[in-house]
């Protein structure tokens, strides 16, 4: 593979202090063509005022424009609140969902994560529909997540055999001195998205010795496989292990045990180009830090880990918490930190591939764009 065109999606450079923490990326790809890219825009990574924005291209990720900025956009049931991810599915001619996270920020300030318990403040994960290519959106709708707290989307829905499909994860609420049990799931509906009532496991570990985070999806083109790849970590020795990866059944009920991919990332996204083929993109924090691209012949069973290629180069130093073992605690002081990351892409009918990503320094991280050639 090869990186055959970069550039910035948006420039946080220069902008204005609540405008220049970028987070949270996310591409889509619609059927006319056109790509939205969203992500979370604030004053910093955690900051009240985050809020979500669409920007889209129609000429294969070359240029951007701006078409929804959501400040000032996110009290829900008259309560304010920040707004973290807006995941786009086309799920209709003209319709797309966006699956959204939202955090109460209403009463005293407190931070997004309690320093004692590691429990998150309150979240709703709702939808919401555009009728005009991402430039206005309804109301959220609410999903009833129950019975897992701290529950975030953690990709856009899915197609599946007889059934819409939300992805999402779970960790605990605020006050919850308990340890937290991390699972990554799916939510099931049948009736179009009315009602959410099942949901399927893709991957858990009954003894709490891993932690599969932030899952990302995708479908094997000829069979309707599915495929998530996994930031995992072992808690007991503080240290991340390499990306993991299983493989479900297409109706997304049925999953096999996760197993370590041998490359040494956190965020991984997986793109399929069919016919076996399967490229991860993923965040590394070891030196030499950044995003890194590598193939997969055999649809992610092995990879072609000499042929990988470096997407985006981070000149900005080590990353914090990267040279030793951390505490739960200490990881999340870290992502506050990080300077790059949250990659995803999809693939064009050239077979090339475009990817989002968030990167920069300790004062901006901007929205960047790359497009690979396999």
């Amino acid at each position: 593979m090869r990186v055959v065109g970069s550039g910035y999606v948006f420039d946080a450079r220069g902008e204005p202090t609540p405008r220049r923490s970028c987070a949270f990326t996310a591409i889509s790809r619609l059927a006319d063509g056109t790509l939205l890219a969203t992500f979370r825009r604030g004053s910093d990574r955690e900051s009240p005022d985050g809020h979500v924005c669409v920007y889209a291209s129609t000429d294969d990720g070359r240029s951007w424009e701006e078409r929804y900025d959501g400040a000032g956009h996110t009290t829900w049931d008259g309560r304010p609140g920040e707004e973290k991810t807006l995941l786009i599915a086309e799920t209709g001619p003209g319709e797309l969902t966006g699956a959204s996270l939202w955090v109460d920020r209403s009463g005293p300030p407190r931070p997004f994560v309690n320093p004692v318990t590691q429990g998150l403040l309150p979240m709703r994960v709702g939808h919401a529909t555009s009728r005009d290519g991402g430039r206005t959106w309804t109301d959220r709708r609410a999903i009833d997540m129950r019975p897992h707290p701290g529950a975030s989307p953690t990709g856009p829905l899915l197609h599946l055999p007889g059934a819409l499909a939300q992805p999402y994860e779970h960790w605990k609420e605020f006050d919850d001195p308990a340890p937290g049990r991390p699972a990554a799931l799916l939510r099931l509906s049948t009736d179009g998205g009315a009602t959410w009532p099942e949901h399927a496991t893709v991957a858990a570990d009954p003894a709490n010795a891993r932690f599969y985070w932030d899952q990302r999806l995708a479908t094997e083109p000829e069979t309707g496989r599915l495929v998530a790849m996994f930031w995992t970590h072992d808690p007991a020795a503080g240290r991340d292990l390499d990306v993991h990866i299983t493989w479900g059944s297409p109706d997304g009920r049925h999953w096999g045990v996760p197993r370590g991919t041998g490359l040494p990332g956190q965020h991984c996204q997986p793109i399929p180009l069919g016919n076996g083929r399967l490229v991860a993109v993923y965040a590394r924090r070891r030196d030499p830090p950044g995003i890194r691209a590598v193939l997969s012949r055999d649809f992610g069973a092995t990879w072609d880990t000499d042929g990988e290629i470096a997407v985006y180069e981070s000149g900005a130093g080590t990353e914090s918490g990267t040279t030793g073992a951390r505490e739960i605690g200490d990881y999340w002081d870290d992502m506050i930190t990080w300077r790059f990351g949250h990659p995803r892409g999809v693939a064009l009918p050239s077979g090339e591939i475009v990817v989002v990503y968030y990167a920069g320094d300790d004062l901006t991280k901007s929205v960047r764009w790359a497009r690979l050639a396999p």
